[in-house]
């Protein structure tokens, strides 16, 4: 190739070895100690290198023997030089994502790798140098013995290098099928999706990058053919290229390296910066030129004018392909921004802690390529509910650890790293056993969840799969993450709450609806009897029950009960009560046959912790012993004592009753009764009335109400002895909200 087109080809080889260079220096830069930045530096400025030593051959051809200088051959046997990307290629396939068994156990693993090409490099060099070789061939010739070895080793030194050509072309294929299949390796056994995604790129290119090397060195070399020099030599400048651009893609688009943000963009703007050179290059020079020969003028005035319409251009030309190329390859979602964008646009509105917990764990997953991961959400008053993968990471022991400790533990720290967090788990012994699963993780960062103080729970790391340190920019982007975790998990919290409150709510009107429904809506009229009942009831929906039913012939059947436990369950139970009463009624059995009935109704129908208190009785208006005077015959399931205001005066407790419904199902109760006079009164009430309180927080009583109760005048209706017991509680407890609903029923005998 000669003339500009060859010095344009050379320009756009040395662009490339330049922009390789520059990736490589970056990613040096990023952790130098890292072995894995290393190793793939080397890859690049040994491909940089190749481009570069592939543009000056373009320019050493195109000058001719004009240019040739005395150290030419040295410069071209330094040409094996770029082939130490091969060995760098095999170092990095065995240190990354982890550094492999054999490397660790192979003492000064780098110097074996790169040991046969720097013995092929010193090879080349002795072989293309004469300056070298030839003085000391002299010197050896003057001595007998000296000229004996030289003419003795002269065929056998040309045979050696002859096969060594041949042979090195079979190592470098070698080494390349050996990387190639350690980098698949680790493909198929990574399980993070990131460094799937960086692998199968990567091996992508670096396959590409071997496949068109060696159909242009090895493959021609073995068959004992040579390809043209411009063919040759851009096969090895593609193969380099593509090598490289799928490090560069894989930096760019998957973080390969944990690249930051700031690298990766800069890798944007050299190669915008470089295709706009190129493009400069091959084209405008070529018009410059194509100019020249038409018009035979000198061009460079107008060369000067179209490149200072370039450089005003350039700036505009490069934001706007760096803009382009960011909204391509800077969209992953393994991307910090990115990342920041989900918490705050979709996990902030995920309002279930278990949904929750998998959003945050598979946003860690992609955002960092831990060992292991531990997500624990662990509110006070709230079950644990823990996430995370990893061999060592026991999720049932983990959920089990005091989270008191942990809030101990934490306290004061919004990130605490591995030597802290285990000199701070192992201060006290007790804490350390304590903390044991959690510690077994290894865990490398701690990020604890705290919104306002209160501890919510806690995110661990390992350490990276690629062994590789965790960069300022990605502690910044967890810390991020577990303030944005927090407030999720507030904002949960607090839905779940008003969420049970408003089933809450729900559930109370649902019970009050059953409760109305058993309610009697209009008292029946008793003849010789009168009757009065009244029901407060309380936001908590407990399960009063009271009712009067006319069994004919006078008789009367009068109940109330309390159901143990508040809201639908309550109300139901207290409905199958009243429904058992009704059906039981009519068929004039014993109160405490119909008792027992209950029980084992109550027994069989509700869970162990259900109970019922319940007094029945049967109101006559003639006695039972057939006298006329009135009496009341009755059972009490550890129901209150109901009051008796006998007309004569004084009050007394009918204490008389056994053990609550469904306590025991062969419990059998008793009945007694008791005559009434003409002017007494009988008061039934549940506990509402006894255990309501003031805002002292002093509880009515028991004894306060029969006290109470046996100053009442005896002229009273049942009305006003119930209208004045309520108005002694409401004095009582001075508006004070009351737990429980409040149920009288009073019966005077007319």
């Amino acid at each position: 190739m000669h003339g500009f087109a060859g010095i344009t080809v050379a320009t756009l080889y040395l662009i490339v070895g330049g922009l390789v260079f520059l990736l490589g220096i970056v990613i040096l830069r990023e952790a130098p100690r890292e072995k894995a930045n290393r190793a793939t530096a080397l890859m690049l400025f040994f491909g940089g290198l190749g481009s570069v030593l592939g543009a000056i051959g373009f320019i050493l051809e195109g000058t001719g023997g004009k240019a040739r200088i005395g150290n030419t051959d040295l410069l071209r046997s330094f040409n094996y030089l770029w082939e130490l990307f091969f060995p760098s290629l095999l170092y990095f396939a065995c240190v990354f994502p982890t550094e492999n068994r054999l490397a660790r156990r192979i003492p000064f693993v780098a110097l074996w790798i790169f040991g046969p090409h720097a013995f092929h490099l010193l090879l080349m060099i002795l072989q293309t140098e004469g300056a070298v070789t030839g003085p000391l061939t002299a010197w050896l010739a003057k001595n007998p013995i000296g000229g004996t070895l030289v003419h003795v080793m002269r065929v056998p030194t040309e045979i050696l290098f002859g096969f060594h050509v041949i042979l090195f072309s079979a190592v470098n294929l070698l080494y390349i099928a050996a990387a190639l299949t350690l980098l698949w390796l680790s493909y198929r056994r990574a399980t993070n999706p990131r460094l799937r995604k960086q692998l199968r790129t990567i091996f992508i290119g670096l396959a590409s990058c071997a496949g068109l090397y060696a159909v242009a060195v090895p493959i021609p070399t073995l068959l004992n053919h040579t390809w043209p020099l411009l063919t040759r030599s851009a096969l090895i400048v593609a193969a380099l290229v593509l090598g490289s651009a799928g490090i560069a893609y894989s930096m760019v688009r998957y973080r390969f390296l944990d690249a930051k943000l700031i690298a990766r963009k800069s890798i944007l703007y050299a190669l915008t910066s470089g295709f706009l050179v190129s493009v400069y290059l091959t084209i405008i020079r070529q018009l410059d030129a194509l100019l020249e020969s038409v018009a035979g003028v000198d061009v460079t005035v107008f060369e000067t004018a179209i490149l200072l319409i370039a450089l005003v251009l350039f700036q505009p030309v490069v934001s706007w392909l760096e803009e382009a190329l960011e909204r391509v390859f800077l969209r992953e979602r393994s991307d910090h921004r990115t990342l920041l964008r989900h918490m705050s646009g979709e996990v902030l509105t995920i309002l279930d802690l278990h949904s929750l917990a998998d959003a945050v764990l598979e946003t860690l997953r992609e955002g960092v390529s831990a060992r292991t991961t531990v997500l624990l959400i662990a509110p006070q008053s709230h079950e644990p509910v823990v996430r995370g993968f990893g061999g060592s990471v026991d999720l049932d022991s983990i959920a089990a650890i005091p989270r008191a400790t942990l809030d101990r533990l934490t306290e004061g720290f919004s990130l605490i790293r591995r030597g802290e967090f285990r000199d701070l788990a192992t201060a006290e012994p007790e804490r350390s056993v304590e903390v044991k699963p959690l510690l077994l993780t290894e865990p490398y960062l701690v990020l604890p969840l705290r919104h306002g103080g209160q501890f919510l729970g806690l995110i661990s790391l390992g350490r990276k799969i690629t062994e590789m340190r965790y960069t300022a920019e990605e502690t910044s982007l967890l810390e991020t993450l577990a303030n944005q975790t927090s407030v999720a998990l507030k904002n949960a919290l607090l839905y779940e709450e008003n969420l049970a409150k408003s089933l809450l709510e729900e559930e109370l009107a649902v019970a009050r609806r059953i409760q109305q429904q058993f309610l009697p809506r209009r008292l029946p009229e008793m003849g010789r009897f009168g009757i009065a009942a009244m029901n407060v009831p309380n936001k908590q929906v407990g399960g009063d029950y009271y009712d009067i039913v006319d069994v004919g012939s006078g008789n009367y059947l009068v109940t109330i009960a309390d159901v143990a436990g508040k809201g639908v369950p309550a109300a139901l139970l207290a409905s199958m009560v009243q429904a058992s009463v009704r059906t039981q009624a009519p068929d004039g059995k014993p109160i405490c046959e119909i008792m027992d009935r209950l029980n084992r109704l109550v027994f069989e129908a509700t869970p162990e912790d259900r109970f019922a208190t319940c007094f029945l009785a049967r109101v006559s208006a003639a006695g039972s012993d057939g006298t006329p005077g009135p009496s009341l015959s009755f059972s009490n399931a550890g129901h209150n004592y109901p009051i008796l205001l006998p007309a004569a005066g004084g009050s007394r407790l009918l204490d008389f009753g056994g053990i609550p419904l469904g306590i025991h199902s062969d419990c059998v109760y008793g009945e007694t009764t008791t005559p009434l006079q003409r002017g007494d009164a009988l008061i039934l009430y549940t506990d509402g009335i006894t255990d309501a309180r003031n805002r002292l927080m002093e509880d009515y009583g028991e004894e306060r109400l029969f006290a109470f109760a046996g100053t009442l005048p005896r002229s009273l209706t049942a009305g006003q002895i119930l209208q004045s017991i309520s108005e002694e509680v409401s004095r009582f407890t001075q508006g004070a909200e009351q737990a429980d609903d409040i149920t009288i029923v009073a019966l005077k005998v007319l």
